[in-house]
């Protein structure tokens, strides 16, 4: 009964470090959208609407303008100066955060997916292999990013031999789900 009371223990506060993220965003647009219901309100009556398909106008006209600042500020970030000014702040300050670099690669890795194309490979280490990505290559040596399970984003980097290292193409989504999957799936060659 106690190792169970420990595992509902350890779930829920991993449940909750998972979710805090979410919730301040959620906390942060809801704050956002009660201050700008004002606006909403009077955009709606410049246009004399009262409501839309039965959903009052305020909160259409509120939306449109939260979306529309949520557009403007996703084009001042393109300004140069003001892109430096967000890397100094984030280098400088809120690198200091525990965790923070943790959040921002999950968040850019859920909101903004890329295609992989870094190269597969496995590292022969005392005669085991161990599944990774060649992050370069020069003078005899590799340097290897090997992933954690099943948070890939987190890891060691490696420094090997390149006869240590087999190449096996670019890493494609049964390779990647082989690491997150702890090994279940994976290719061996």
């Amino acid at each position: 009964m106690k190792k169970f009371f420990k595992s509902l223990k350890t779930t829920i506060i991993s449940g909750i470090i998972f979710l805090l993220p979410v919730f301040v965003v959620l906390i942060i647009i809801q704050k956002l959208y009660s201050k700008l219901t004002g606006f909403g309100a009077q955009l709606a009556a410049l246009l004399g609407i009262k409501s839309v398909a039965g959903i009052g106008a305020t909160s259409i006209a509120t939306t449109f303008i939260l979306l529309g600042l949520f557009y403007l500020c996703g084009m001042v970030v393109k300004v140069t100066f003001i892109s430096d000014m967000r890397n100094w702040l984030e280098a400088n300050l809120l690198m200091h955060i525990p965790g923070y670099l943790g959040y921002k690669v999950k968040m850019e890795e859920k909101l903004l997916p890329k295609i992989e194309d870094r190269t597969a490979v496995f590292v022969n280490v005392g005669g085991i292999n161990r599944p990774g990505y060649l992050v370069s290559k020069s003078s005899g040596k590799c340097v290897v990013f090997i992933p954690n399970t099943p948070d890939t984003t987190t890891g060691e980097v490696w420094v090997v031999s390149d006869n240590q290292v087999q190449e096996l193409g670019t890493a494609d989504e049964a390779f990647m789900n082989g690491i997150r999957h702890s090994g279940r799936g994976m290719r061996t060659e």
